[in-house]
């Protein structure tokens, strides 16, 4: 039976598991209505007066992670040059203003009922269409130009430059405390030409990353616990992202088919989600077919199962929060890499507020087993089942400064280990995580990965205009492990003497949102090419450094 038919019945199954349950949920399922948003879904409310409605607080509930502060904090300005000190700048606040990407189905945070980032309100789907208080949607196109001027990695040997166009489409159902929907994706690249980089994070034509359907009710069990499971095929975004991301920059993203359970407290002090799934695998994969934009219906990754706890705290002492986890992912034993990952890990943050300090800190361990490249002194590789002892540490600390365009400086250092020795892997897997923020641009550049590097950095940001925002970013790279791969490149030289230095970058970027319906981003991105770079083995002989740049814009209604 085709995967499509499958989904699909696994869809009406879980709809039909939901509305089994729908008596149990009524008499609870009450999430407050925002009736001064024109796209606001139409919420679950009760329908008989005996209905006990879960407390909410108000107060607590403007300050969540999950709020809009231009909406909730009156001590953020209609300018930043008011923002008063103490306030969070939202443009500093990851979720508050949605990246340039597919974002309709994320707004909404159905347990808090609150909007994570604002929405068109004169030009949207829902009012110009006039659909019911029931239905939601959203269409979304970005088209990005990106160009990169010189070779850096293994294989390449001149420029290069690539138009990738993605068009989104959401649609979501809902009555009472159930929703169903859907997220049709096409991902499409157009001016490769063969034999230069393309692969499936760039080309994914006429897919679905999401099927769902969904249960939520604010009163769980007369706890006043806030719960939603989810079951079917979907994106998933947690914590940092660094992890496990639904992807932003990239021209794809990435999907899963299973069930996630989220509990939440009322009051907004701690949240929990527990999901299984199978990793859905973007088809097809081979470069002659992307470089087409070919079709083939994405297929879940057979005998895989990718699962994890993910907890959160967001009033811990001293205005911070914290989040711990726990991911396995078990792969088929005849895939490539063969990856049996137990992934722990934390993070420590403090939200900037203008006028103060603000820090980030997050450590991740890995262990197991994976088949992994064993090189001997003449960097010829065997591949063996090894056990595998890596980690991840990245630690940041900023300062918003109480001056006009709220600036805000920060200090960054990331250390991940690499290699593999004949009985152990070192090599650090980013499972399913973004990088675009930290690492610069992915697309067709995609110069460094969570993967052996020992990397400080610092980056300014400045916010002239509530619809205006830039940065400048700085970093120096060096290997953790000298006779390790430099991963993205595809280099190697396992006898070192190519040293560790991969060489430093320097990045510009700005964006402008001139109407609610369109937002503008353009960048650059200069490598400077190290001694690694430059003397590897098979590394281009074209030394010169490497100039990126790109231009997109995204239109949503």
């Amino acid at each position: 039976m085709p995967i499509r038919h499958h989904l699909c019945l696994a869809v009406l199954s879980f709809v039909a598991l939901a509305q089994s349950l729908q008596s149990l949920a009524a008499d609870s399922a009450v999430i407050p209505k925002d009736a001064t948003s024109a796209t606001q879904p139409n919420l679950p409310t009760a329908t008989v007066s005996t209905t006990k409605v879960a407390p909410t607080n108000t107060a607590n509930q403007n300050t969540t992670p999950d709020s809009s502060d231009r909406a909730t904090d009156p001590s953020v300005g209609a300018t930043p040059t008011q923002d008063k000190v103490g306030s969070t700048t939202p443009e500093y606040k990851r979720l508050n203003r949605a990246g340039l990407s597919a974002a309709g189905s994320q707004r909404m945070d159905w347990l808090t009922g609150k909007n994570r980032f604002d929405w068109p309100t004169e030009y949207n789907a829902k009012k110009t269409l006039g659909l019911p208080d029931w239905l939601n949607a959203s269409l979304e196109f970005r088209a990005r130009y990106e160009s990169m001027d010189t070779p850096w990695a293994k294989g390449q040997t001149g420029s290069q430059y690539q138009i990738p166009l993605q068009t989104v489409l959401w649609m979501e159902a809902n009555y009472q405390a159930l929703r169903v929907g859907f997220e049709f994706w096409d991902a499409r690249q157009y001016g490769t030409k063969e034999g230069q980089t393309l692969n499936n994070t760039m080309v994914d034509s006429a897919d679905f990353p999401q099927i769902y359907a969904a249960l939520s009710t604010l009163n769980l069990f007369d706890t006043g616990l806030g719960a939603e499971v989810k079951g079917g095929r979907m994106t998933l975004d947690l914590g940092s992202r660094r992890l496990v991301a639904r992807n932003n920059f990239r021209n794809t993203t990435n999907s899963f088919t299973g069930i996630l359970f989220r509990l939440r407290d009322p009051d907004s002090a701690w949240q929990v989600q527990v999901f299984g799934n199978q990793p859905v695998q973007r088809l097809p994969d081979q470069a002659t077919d992307l470089l087409h934009n070919d079709y083939a219906w994405d297929q879940e990754q057979k005998n895989t199962v990718f699962a994890g706890i993910f907890a959160e705290a967001f009033k811990l002492p001293w205005s911070t929060s914290g989040e711990l986890y726990l991911y396995y992912l078990g792969e088929n034993p005849s895939s490539s890499n063969n990856r049996r990952l137990f992934t722990p890990g934390f993070r420590w943050f403090k939200q900037p507020k203008k006028g103060g300090f603000d820090f980030e800190g997050e450590s991740a361990a890995q262990t197991g087993n994976r088949y992994d490249n064993i090189y001997d002194a003449k960097n010829k590789s065997t591949k063996m089942d090894v056990s595998v002892e890596a980690f991840m540490e990245h630690i940041q600390f900023g300062y918003t400064f109480d001056l006009p365009w709220d600036p805000r400086l920060v200090l960054q250092y990331d250390y991940v280990t690499g290699g593999a020795t004949s009985g152990t892997s070192k090599s650090f897997d980013t499972l399913y995580g973004a990088r675009r923020w930290e690492y610069g641009p992915t697309g067709i550049l995609g110069l460094f990965a969570r993967n052996n590097i020992n990397s400080p950095g610092t980056r300014v940001f400045i916010v002239p205009h509530r619809n205006v925002t830039a940065f400048t970013a700085y970093r120096a790279w060096w290997m953790a492990n000298s006779t390790a791969s430099w991963s993205p490149a595809n280099l190697i030289d396992s006898s070192g003497n190519s040293g560790d230095f991969l060489g430093h970058t320097v990045e510009l970027t700005a964006r402008w949102d001139p109407h609610e319906n369109l937002g503008i981003e353009g960048g650059w991105t200069y490598f400077i090419k190290g001694t690694f770079a430059r003397n590897a083995p098979h590394a281009p002989s074209n030394h010169d450094n490497v100039n990126y740049v790109y231009v997109q814009t995204e239109l949503r209604f």
